[in-house]
């Protein structure tokens, strides 16, 4: 097991993208100096986890990948354990995954995906990668790109930002959740949707981040 610094960086590196990612772009999202980014790229480089472009940015080896992978699975597969077990909202899970994911031995995260039923989307609705790094091909679409007047399923929230987590289910926006995109706005982006009998306005930014899927 690599520390949870070394943790903390590959599975970053795999959220911006994994490959080509910038250090400035790595330290505005571990909001740490660019100058300590620099130095752990180098280090992590050295042992084989990354490939380092200089000017272009670092890119995950497949190694990189498959520890990031493996960090990953275990945040979420701990997310939906308190979730089921506990009861804790949604709002409260990632923080709380965050802390624990880097102490789960590989015994425990296979008795927990075991005693899960070996579950293949967390409660935000994020795919939960295998144990050996196994990831199904994902078709869902951001919501502020989907089409007008169809009935769309939400299947992923964020979960990083507990004020927009909250705002989204106060507005009963989650996975699972029908709705209609009846009109968008042509200033701004923003999204006008249809909930039930409930009509709800949504930034573009924030349905930049909302997923769905949806029957043609």
């Amino acid at each position: 097991m690599y520390s949870v610094a070394i943790e903390d960086y590959l599975k970053s590196i795999w959220k911006l993208g994994s490959k080509d990612v910038g250090t400035q772009e790595l330290a505005s999202h571990l909001n740490i100096k660019p100058a300590s980014v620099t130095k752990m790229i180098l280090r992590l480089t050295e042992m084989g986890l990354v490939d380092h472009t200089p000017y272009k940015g670092a890119s995950l080896t497949r190694r990189g990948e498959l520890e990031a992978l493996s960090v990953v699975r275990r945040h979420r597969l701990l997310e939906t354990f308190l979730s089921q077990t506990l009861g804790l909202a949604r709002d409260e899970l990632h923080v709380e995954a965050e802390r624990l994911e880097h102490a789960l031995s590989k015994e425990l995260e296979a008795a927990i995906a075991e005693y899960l039923g070996n579950p293949t989307r967390d409660p935000h609705g994020h795919p939960i990668p295998g144990p050996n790094g196994e990831l199904y091909e994902e078709t869902d679409l951001p919501l502020s790109d989907s089409p007008i007047n169809m009935t769309l399923t939400v299947m992923q929230v964020p979960d990083n930002d507990s004020n927009i987590l909250s705002w989204l289910e106060n507005n009963n926006i989650y996975p699972g959740t029908k709705l209609k995109i009846i009109s968008r706005d042509d200033f701004d982006g923003g999204i006008n949707v249809r909930i039930g009998l409930s009509k709800i306005r949504i930034s573009s930014s924030i349905a930049s981040l909302v997923k769905i899927s949806f029957e043609e």
